[in-house]
């Protein structure tokens, strides 16, 4: 492996409820301390990411990207989604991804979808935007191509570099970005390494026995490949949820797959604490990867009911982190000033328990949860009276990883007396 060490970065998660500022506080803090240099944003065009998310990345040390995940709009609809891209400009952006996936069926209404004009016609809807980009001082970034797709991805994007000749599209071109999905496709994370050049027998839709294609993890090669065909150099490339097994997953623990991303981690990380057996395994990546980027939503399908920070501490740091059960003065990080522990249900919260808690969330306004991982992030913690669901061992845990742990009393009486008398005091 080459000595190349790629910045290392995140794709957020997609579920709105993430956006939370309780969440935020979290997570920015953490992808940081875990390594990452900047954090992909998901967005659209209709409506704005609140600009709390990017002051949240920005004082966590994390540069923020936004990724249009969606189809790009007409000429028409310009006006707006060039004003959007002004108002995450001022916010702090530097880069843009422009559309997703556009090589594939469902990625287009259906009346849009004929081979002979779709380049053209994500073209048309590109071009404008990312012209804007630039005027503004903004890095425009292809959107993504799915490995293989129902428009082979490879004669897709050479067409598209060719369109932009063709439109005499210099300047763009100068500032262009690739971008390339990590995706395995359970395949080893060597698979397709050396790009067309070492395995020139393959063809679209066709691979020779013995030979291997871009579908896996080095499809960010064959990209390169093809922009060194087209325009005669290879372009930069952003590499997006690096060691995701395919591009649908199930919620289940997939260990073989957490294992390939650990070791991509590792590798590009902190080398040198990887078994050099395994460092053979893990693709050199060159100079013009822009970054490696992994994707939160894909832990959570990986990781299924195993999810939670202290999981993905194992896949960033191994055995040799300081876990949330360490011992009182660790000098953990306390990102919340204040977090409520409520009990979880599957029917949900219950109004008796919102009601007992209530006279403490109007006075406090604590982070309230029901994670314990989370709340041992919390300088002080109120955990509910609970001790089927919060015995001795949580509540010794939280006081070990230095939390002020306080428990509730048993009715909403005694809680609103105790807010009072410390009101007194």
């Amino acid at each position: 492996m080459a000595d190349k060490s790629p910045q290392l970065g995140f794709s957020y998660f997609t579920e709105p409820e993430y956006l939370l500022a309780q969440h935020l506080h979290i997570w920015m803090p953490m992808l940081h301390k875990w390594g990452g240099k900047y954090v992909v944003l998901q967005a659209n065009f209709d409506l704005a990411i609140p600009e709390d998310v990017f002051i949240s990345a920005q004082n966590s040390g994390l540069e923020p990207f936004v990724h249009f995940n969606v189809h790009l709009p007409s000429a028409r609809a310009f006006n707006d989604a060039s004003a959007m891209i002004d108002i995450y400009k001022k916010w702090g952006v530097k880069n843009i991804i422009l559309g997703d996936k556009p090589n594939v069926k469902n990625a287009w209404p259906i009346a849009s979808w004929h081979f002979e004009t779709l380049v053209d016609k994500y073209l048309d809807r590109f071009i404008p935007l990312a012209n804007h980009a630039v005027r503004i001082g903004l890095n425009p970034i292809l959107a993504p191509l799915l490995p293989g797709g129902d428009y082979w991805d490879c004669a897709f994007l050479e067409l598209l570099l060719e369109g932009l000749k063709q439109r005499q599209m210099d300047q763009l071109i100068e500032r262009l970005t690739l971008a390339s999905y990590g995706y395995t496709f359970h395949r080893p994370l060597l698979w397709g390494e050396g790009g067309p050049e070492r395995w020139s027998g393959c063809k679209p839709y066709q691979t020779p026995e013995g030979h291997q294609d871009q579908i896996g993890f080095n499809n960010y090669e064959w990209v390169q490949a093809s922009s060194q065909r087209i325009i005669g150099k290879r372009l930069p490339v952003l590499i997006l949820d690096a060691g995701r097994p395919s591009p649908s997953l199930e919620s289940v623990v997939d260990n073989g797959a957490i294992n390939s991303i650990q070791n991509l981690v590792n590798a590009y990380r902190m080398p040198q604490t990887l078994n050099p057996d395994l460092l053979s395994e893990v693709p050199a990546l060159n100079d013009l990867v822009m970054g490696c980027t992994f994707g939160l939503d894909t832990f959570r399908s990986l990781l299924g009911d195993e999810f939670s920070i202290e999981s993905l501490k194992k896949v960033f740091f191994g055995d040799s982190f300081i876990k949330v059960k360490a011992v009182p003065g660790s000098g953990d990080v306390k990102y919340l000033k204040h977090y409520l522990l409520l009990p979880s249900y599957a029917s949900g919260v219950p109004d008796v328990i919102l009601n007992k808690v209530r006279p403490l969330i109007k006075k406090y306004q604590p982070t309230v949860g029901f994670s314990m991982d989370e709340a041992a992030f919390a300088a002080k913690v109120s955990v509910f009276p609970d001790p089927f669901l919060f015995p001795d061992e949580i509540i010794n845990q939280l006081r070990a990883a230095g939390c002020q742990v306080e428990i509730l009393p048993d009715s909403g009486i005694e809680i609103a007396t105790q807010i009072q008398e410390s009101l007194v005091e």
